[in-house]
């Protein structure tokens, strides 16, 4: 059962879609005001919308881009070895998003490098695998 979801690329791409809509509703259910936001968000993007009172339209693009990313790149990948690793990526941005909006609750330093590190990790699996897929393809054919 669990492999029929992990092999359909359009649910897999819900992942993300789904995280960031609990991140951000933990961080404005967690901080104790926009001006807090505002000061501790990592992200800038949040904060710019945050300030110019666009937030909704911020929220809707961002979870249509999420989505649309992961199901075009998994779409591509469906079928080869890549996937696995497709699907890992966003598995790991969705869990740093859900732990990143779980940060306002622990509002603790240490916490919030784990997220960073988290972020670092889904960075360094994704120029590996986009290294080791160039260096696969230039490899020449053995005869």
């Amino acid at each position: 059962m669990a492999l029929k979801f992990y092999y359909n690329y359009k649910i897999v791409a819900l992942l993300p879609v789904i995280a960031v809509i609990i991140d951000y509703t933990l961080t404005f259910f967690f901080a104790d005001d926009s001006s807090m936001i505002l000061s501790w968000e990592a992200s800038p993007f949040v904060r710019f919308a945050l300030m110019h009172n666009i937030m909704t339209a911020y929220l809707i693009s961002i979870i249509l881009f999420y989505y649309l990313c992961a199901y075009a790149v998994l779409r591509i990948l469906d079928g080869t070895d890549y996937y696995r690793f497709g699907v890992l990526l966003i598995a790991i941005l969705s869990i740093t998003h859900v732990i990143g909006g779980t940060s306002w609750y622990f509002r603790n330093a240490f916490y919030s490098n784990g997220v960073f590190v988290l972020s670092l990790i889904s960075i360094v699996i994704a120029i590996i695998v986009f290294s080791f897929s160039l260096l696969h393809e230039r490899a020449p054919a053995r005869e």
